[in-house]
């Protein structure tokens, strides 16, 4: 027994021709995509997490030793590059917020067209 709430089990069901099953493949090719992005991002995050901890670490270490007046030249040359890198850091992960903020907000649009798309084909066949 077969259960037909959802149409024939044949995937050549009526109503849906070639062109429907494009789309439907580009879209969900496209939504992997938004997705693979993500991952991408979250992995740049974590990577600017460990970056951003390193840097703290040498520059506290940079800053006691100054402190301590510990006579070394090289050492507010070296607390500069630290800052300058830091910064950096911080531009950098400014720009991952708001391409992860944008990549949230394509996946709820796409997911939120699907949807409506699914509904509406459904009305049809109904």
């Amino acid at each position: 027994m077969t259960d037909e709430r959802n149409g024939p089990r044949d995937p050549h069901r009526p109503g849906q021709d070639d062109e429907t099953r494009r789309i439907a493949r580009e879209s969900m090719i496209a939504r992997q995509k938004l997705i693979e992005a993500m991952i991408d991002n979250n992995m740049r995050q974590l990577k600017y997490e460990s970056a951003r901890g390193g840097a703290e670490i040498e520059r506290a270490w940079i800053v006691r030793e100054i402190s301590r007046h510990v006579e070394d030249d090289a050492l507010p040359e070296r607390l500069a590059e630290i800052d300058q890198r830091l910064e950096r850091l911080d531009e950098d992960h400014l720009r991952m917020v708001a391409e992860r903020e944008w990549l949230n907000k394509a996946l709820l649009e796409f997911d939120s067209e699907a949807e409506a798309n699914h509904a509406a084909r459904k009305g049809r066949l109904a």
